[in-house]
């Protein structure tokens, strides 16, 4: 099991996945940020967890990889946190699975790296908010401008409800 919010600042979960693919049947990742000292916060869609998505795509390992979502971070309305790290980490994934790896691999064996990385740099531009939009709308849930206000209505009629 790798846990995203132990591991030092500089440290790359992504980088140990395929090495410890080698000797293990699955993998388990604990998807949280590290702050500083502390862990276990939110997960954002950061360089870090696009790091990792890409890499389980790559290494074609999507169905031995499990991810595992919670967050301890109490500065955050539990309902939002849990909405921001399930949505960073959906979208992470599919920035992943959106790259153009077949076409990549091909002019890896073709000895055409020069291919290989001008589409790496154009599929960094494509656009992947639209994606996401048009996913969200697939899937009937608020789009990412739209989801704030959801938590903000649960929280007023169920949550503050609860509250003594």
């Amino acid at each position: 099991m790798f846990d995203m919010g132990h591991f030092h600042p500089t440290e790359s979960v992504a980088d140990k996945v395929s090495a410890v693919l080698q000797f293990s049947g699955e993998l388990l990742v604990h998807v949280s940020r590290g702050v500083r000292w502390d862990s276990d916060h939110v997960a954002v869609f950061d360089d870090a967890l696009r790091e990792l998505m890409t890499e389980v795509v790559r290494a074609g390992a999507l169905n031995r990889v499990h991810f595992a979502l919670d967050y301890f971070d109490a500065s955050v309305n539990r309902v939002a946190a849990w909405v921001i790290g399930a949505r960073s980490t959906q979208k992470a994934l599919l920035a992943a699975l959106l790259e153009p790896g077949s076409r990549c691999g091909s002019w890896m064996r073709a000895g055409d790296s020069a291919g290989k990385l001008a589409m790496l740099e154009e599929q960094k531009t494509m656009p992947l908010g639209a994606v996401w939009d048009y996913y969200c709308q697939r899937q009937s849930v608020p789009l990412e401008s739209e989801w704030p206000s959801e938590v903000r209505r649960h929280e007023a009629e169920v949550l503050n409800v609860r509250r003594p």
